[in-house]
């Protein structure tokens, strides 16, 4: 995909909460964003319809069949990639969700704090990336639908957003060591495995502190509309430069950190 311009900004609520699929009588959260939940985001910012609004014969919601193809890179701002979470038990007393006449209780695991730095690759040739540019680009931000932490109650904001233009980024090609300053894909459980770095046990910099973090998180929609699936990484360990694995990462040199976008 041509990227003509990157973007950054923060996203940040009072909570937030991106529902796993597998569990109904408690609904549990992934920790890191999805970038099916990013790409919602983005459409709500630009005025793209979500799932409420899906007809009969969709097969995907507006925002994934326009924008599936962004190239975007998250950073968590949690603790080392974590974030506090909390159970939230509430009713909800809804006619249509209580047909036998009693409360329905719902338990949410719910993220406390969220933050995310987010990056995301614009092809100024497509419209829509031209309005997120124009949109994202406002002062202060414009957005044609309320964007939302994963549920309609946990409302978000957007600060600090930077435009990188092409001097200001460019495709990194590693000669050395590096470590990665975002999130990337651990395909396979295989990347730290087979590419990271090994440390001199008597080199003075094995006093730094290393932190892994490991998520099997949705990278899109398939056929069905249900989640694909990828494992990611989080970590300040560095990899090896000219590996199979680390030449199949879209990497960027974004103001001197190593950004990859998925």
């Amino acid at each position: 995909m041509k990227i003509d311009k990157i973007i950054s900004f923060d996203i940040e609520a009072d909570f937030g909460m991106f529902k796993k699929p597998d569990v109904n009588d408690v609904y549990f959260t992934f920790n890191i964003i999805p970038k099916t939940v990013i790409l919602g985001i983005l459409g709500a910012i630009i005025g793209l319809d979500g799932y409420s609004q899906m007809k009969e014969n969709d097969d995907y919601p507006e925002f994934y069949k326009e924008l599936h193809n962004l190239l975007i890179g998250v950073i968590p701002n949690g603790n080392k990639g974590v974030y506090q979470k909390r159970i939230i038990k509430y009713n909800n007393t809804v006619g249509y969700a209580n047909k036998d006449g009693g409360t329905l209780n719902i338990i949410d695991q719910t993220l406390i704090n969220p933050k995310y730095h987010i990056y995301i690759g614009l092809d100024l040739s497509n419209n829509n990336h031209q309005n997120l540019d124009k949109y994202l680009s406002a002062k202060p931000v414009e957005y044609e639908y309320i964007p939302y932490m994963g549920k309609n109650e946990f409302k978000l904001d957007i600060s600090k957003i930077e435009p990188f233009d092409k001097d200001r980024f460019s495709i990194f090609t590693p000669k050395d060591e590096f470590a990665i300053q975002s999130l990337f894909p651990n395909i396979g459980n295989e990347a730290l495995k087979n590419n990271e770095a090994i440390r001199d046990p008597f080199d003075s910099s094995m006093s730094e502190t290393y932190f892994y973090y490991f998520e099997r998180l949705p990278i899109g929609l398939d056929e069905l509309n249900q989640y694909k699936y990828e494992n990611f990484a989080y970590t300040n360990a560095k990899l090896i430069s000219n590996t199979k694995f680390v030449k199949s990462l879209n990497l960027f040199s974004i103001d001197e950190k190593v950004i990859c976008l998925y």
